[in-house]
Order: structure tokens, then C-alpha cells, then sequence
């Protein structure tokens, strides 16, 4: 059944006067901004310091990463943490059509912990709402079968030179307007006017229909918000030569300016309008952000700074933070900034392009940690390097990257009496560059909390017998690298029958049961462990 489109103009053709208004009005009911953060949405893009970013409602300090090191630690491996094997439209095609073993030989490494692809809305929806999940639904089993995760962003331009666009042809035989553009290939491409308002309304029915199918698919990391700009990224001007040809961008950005009515303050609006179908359409998902701004100039990042707030001031931690094309080592301050900013909120990751130098991934590494990513999307070219420089920039990446919780010490008593509290002690540190942030939904907003400690008592045969629960003393989201975290605690034990157990130390996620992956620094062979041997318990 063909669903109405849904007219956009009047949100659109808001004044900034009026958008500015809402935008406050919106977040003053979803969030409890710093009295700072009301001059900033009542004045929403305002002149800013291009390197102190003073008018920001936050304090941003960029502070260098301290690594410490336990001696045989092994990187802990967790569903949301990891490297992510980057491929482009054509590998993924190819690999699915006629396999080379590519990815099975990806997924296999251990420092592998999935798949992120780009995949045409072309190639997903052929007909209006008649859908071809194939390619999805392949990627999404390979990453079952290996117990790993698929990043997933639908492009609508510039993904594919094979086609004409990423865009379904049905698209523009409804009236959507589009421009020209040079692909890399040096052919003519077509691109969508992305805020046009039947496009808008056609691109809300497919993410409706991916969420409907996808949403609670376990082997998915996360979704791109993608389709109001190019690349499945934030920028809107379809010049994507490296470097950038400023000649041909200009010729572009000055049509779209003035035949199509492009503006900052339209660009904020669309995108907040983009960004907002997601959360909808995936309410359980994980969801991806680009942090690239609309147009690359101070006027692009004012508006990225803006989007940027609504969305994590809005959904939290449903929102992960990705810079986006990372050619080099460069380290400018503006969508860095972001990351650093949100870093307590949500997580954030990098996503690096083939054009990456062995020379600059040093750099590049403690770029990436002193910014505290959790997650990055690497091209198999660097994967499979066997140049030192990569091998040992990745290597550090990946022993820092997100949180890497270390159990280094537990003291439970040898007896206890049934019914009296087990004074239990505990020592844990933190050899990663972020926070462990658990997820937990307030509203539309999922609010990083603290991760729950296990103790589960095991009978001879191995079975489980009792859970013990609490909460730690300093909640992990605040757990710092190498900051020695220990607390004491005095557990219930009035359920548990006499007898004799052993206990098993875990780190829980409640709502899933899911056990975290910790390093067990208590054994003389430190590994990563879902549950740690803590010595035995009599209960009399």
C-alpha cells in the first residue's frame, strides 16, 4: 500500500528566528542544558573563536592519553568496541556475488570485530516499496556465523560509480529535483536536492521499512544516519576528488545555493529533520553520526556544532559520534572538538581512508586515544599491512581503544554464616582511552550509567546457584585509564543454601544478562574473561 507523501516545506522555509525558537523549545523539554547552552540555542549560530570554540555550553580540554600497561594484558573484545573492516561498494558487491574469501579472511582476525559497509538505496529498494534485503541480510549472517558486528549506512549519492546514482531511479520520476555532478570516475552522476520535500518523505518510508526489518537484529553494531548528504556522511556539496577540487566545488555550492536555496540555517533544519527519522524508525539499534560539517568552512562547522548538540542532548547514548575520512594525521580542532566534547555522553569512533601513510599512522594513534574513541572502521589495506609502523599503530589502538576493564584484585572471605552480608573487596583499573558507558533509556535519551558487578556462586558440578549484584562504588562511565578503582562492598547472601561454591566475578549488563569481556590480571597469565575464578566460598 503506497503511503501519502508528507509535505516538509513549512519546516523547511522556517526563518531562523522561528527554527531557533523550536529547537530551543525542544531541547528545554528533553534535556536540562548549563545556562550557557540557553544563549546558544537562543543564538544558534553564533561567531565563535576558531580555536578556543568559547561560546560552546561546555568546557573542551584536550588532554593527552596516559598509557599504562599491564605486563601480558591481552585487548579485551566487546560487541561495541573493536576495529570494523571498512569496504566500499564495489568489494562488497564483488565479494557477494563471486567470493573471494575477503571477508571470512577479515572476520577472522581477532583484532577484526566486524564488517562496515555502504550499500546504494538503489540497490535496496528497485521499486518504491518493494524492498531486495539480500545484500543486508548476507552481510549480517557472514557477521552471525563469526560472532562478530556489521556497521550499515544506505548511501544516496556517490557510493557507486557503476549507476548513474545511488537514488532509485523512481525517485526523480516523482518530481524530486537533483544536479549534475563529476564522479571520481570523471563521468556524470546525479545527485538528489536533499531537502527537497518529496525526497524527504520518500527517504523517511525506506528507513521506516529498514528499521521495521533490521531493529533488533543482534549482529548489528550500529546504523549510519545517512541520506541528507553525500557518501552517507554530513557534507551536502557532492565534490569528492581527493583533494578536494575547490573550483568545482565552488561551481557546485554556488547552484545549489542559488538555484535550489541552500543555507546554513536551512541545512541545520534538514538535517535535524534527517537525523530524526532514525530513532524512530530503530529503537533498539545503536545509531551512527558523521561529524564532518555540511559545507567545509567556519559557517559548515557552526551548523555541525548545532546538529551535533540536538542529537546527543536529544537521544544520548542511542547517537555514537564517527569522524568520517580521515585521509591523514592531521588533527584540526573543529570535529575533533565534537568528539571530545560528547566523549562522557555516547561513544565515539574513527573511520580511516586507504590514504592513510604508514608515516602517519604513529601520529594518527595517539591522535585516536587522546580522543578516546571506542571503535574504528579500518580498510582491509591496513589491515593487512605487514609494514611495521601499521602493525604497531594498530596494536596501540587496539589495546586503549574504548574501555578495557581489568580485574586485579578480589577478596572474599573463606566462610560465611547464611544470612549474614559477604564483606567483599575490589580492585579494578581501566587500560582504556574512554569510559565503560552503559546505556540506559530515559525517554528518547539512553543516559550513560555504570555497569553491574556479578558475583555468581557455582556449585561442584558447576552449577549456578546465586547471584550477587551490586553496583560499584565509582560507576564505570567514570572509570579513567589507569586510575586504580577499589571499593568494598557488603553483599546479601540470606537466599543462599549452606554448602561450598566457587565464586565467579563478572561484569553485567542487566537489562541483556549480556557478561562484558574483562582481563583477568589475578591470574599469573592475564586474558580477557567473561567470568574470573575469585576463590571459594562456605556458606555454613
Amino acid at each position: 500500500m503506497r503511503r501519502p507523501l508528507i509535505f516538509l516545506s513549512g519546516l523547511l522555509a522556517l526563518t531562523p528566528i522561528v527554527s531557533a525558537t523550536c529547537g530551543w523549545m525542544t531541547n528545554a523539554a528533553e534535556a536540562t542544558p548549563q545556562p550557557k547552552e540557553w544563549v546558544k540555542y537562543l543564538n544558534p549560530m553564533p561567531r565563535k573563536n576558531y580555536s578556543l570554540n568559547e561560546s560552546q555550553d561546555r568546557a573542551i580540554k584536550k588532554k593527552g592519553f596516559k598509557s599504562v600497561a599491564i605486563a601480558g594484558a591481552k585487548p579485551v573484545a566487546n560487541r561495541e568496541l573493536g576495529f570494523f573492516a571498512l569496504l566500499d561498494t564495489a568489494t562488497v558487491n564483488s565479494e557477494l556475488t563471486n567470493s573471494t574469501g575477503m571477508i571470512d579472511k577479515l572476520l577472522d582476525k581477532p583484532e577484526v570485530n566486524g564488517l562496515s559497509v555502504i550499500i546504494p538505496w538503489r540497490d535496496l529498494a528497485p521499486e518504491e516499496e518493494k524492498y531486495d534485503w539480500s545484500k543486508i541480510e548476507k552481510l549480517l549472517a557472514i557477521c552471525k556465523q563469526k560472532n562478530k558486528t556489521l556497521i550499515l549506512r544506505v548511501s544516496t549519492c556517490g557510493s557507486d560509480n557503476s549507476a548513474e546514482s545511488d537514488t532509485p531511479s523512481w525517485i526523480y520520476e516523482a518530481g524530486v529535483k537533483s544536479i549534475t555532478y563529476k564522479g571520481t570516475d570523471g563521468k556524470d552522476h546525479k545527485m538528489p536536492i536533499f531537502w527537497d520535500t518529496t525526497y524527504l518523505a520518500k527517504w523517511g518510508n525506506f528507513v521506516a521499512d529498514l528499521g521495521a526489518k533490521f531493529d533488533k537484529n543482534e549482529s548489528l553494531h550500529s546504523v549510519g544516519i545517512t541520506g541528507g548528504g553525500i557518501l552517507g556522511g554530513t557534507p551536502v556539496v557532492p565534490e569528492m576528488s581527493q583533494p578536494v577540487n575547490k573550483e568545482t566545488y565552488k561551481v557546485l555550492q554556488d547552484q545549489l545555493t542559488k538555484d535550489h536555496g541552500m543555507s546554513q540555517r536551512q541545512l541545520v533544519e534538514h538535517w535535524k529533520y534527517v537525523a530524526d527519522i532514525f530513532p524512530k524508525a530503530f529503537p533498539t539499534a545503536r545509531l551512527n553520526f558523521d561529524i564532518d560539517p555540511t559545507t567545509p568552512n567556519r559557517a559548515g562547522q557552526d551548523s555541525l556544532d548545532e546538529i551535533s548538540d540536538y542529537l546527543v542532548y536529544r537521544y544520548g547514548q542511542r547517537i555514537y559520534l564517527t569522524r568520517q575520512n580521515i585521509a591523514d594525521a592531521k588533527h584540526g580542532f573543529d570535529q575533533y572538538r565534537v568528539l571530545l566534547k560528547f566523549h562522557a555522553d555516547t561513544l565515539t569512533g574513527y573511520q580511516l581512508l586507504p590514504t592513510v601513510t604508514p608515516e602517519e599512522m604513529t601520529k594518527l594513534a595517539k591522535n585516536a586515544l587522546d580522543d578516546g574513541v571506542s571503535f574504528v572502521e579500518v580498510p582491509p589495506s591496513l589491515l593487512n599491512s605487514d609494514q611495521e609502523p601499521v602493525k604497531k599503530a594498530l596494536e596501540d589502538i587496539r589495546s586503549h581503544l574504548g574501555y578495557q576493564l581489568v580485574s586485579q584484585k578480589v577478596t572474599i572471605p573463606a566462610e560465611v554464616k547464611a544470612g549474614e552480608k559477604l564483606k567483599a573487596s575490589f580492585t579494578f583499573s581501566n587500560l582504556g582511552a574512554a569510559g565503560a558507558l552503559r546505556p540506559v533509556r530515559n525517554l528518547d535519551r539512553d543516559v550513560p550509567s555504570s555497569y553491574i558487578v556479578q558475583i555468581e556462586l557455582r556449585d561442584a558440578s558447576g552449577k549456578a546457584i546465586a547471584l550477587i549484584r551490586h553496583t560499584p562504588g565509582m560507576p564505570t562511565n567514570k572509570w579513567k585509564s589507569g586510575q586504580p578503582i577499589t571499593w568494598e562492598s557488603e553483599l546479601a547472601t540470606k537466599s543462599i543454601k549452606p554448602g561450598e561454591y566457587t565464586a565467579y566475578l563478572s561484569v553485567i549488563e542487566p537489562e541483556t544478562k549480556r557478561k562484558l569481556q574483562i582481563l583477568n590480571a589475578i591470574s599469573a597469565d592475564p586474558s580477557p574473561e567473561t567470568a574470573v575464578n575469585v576463590g571459594k566460598l562456605k556458606v555454613q
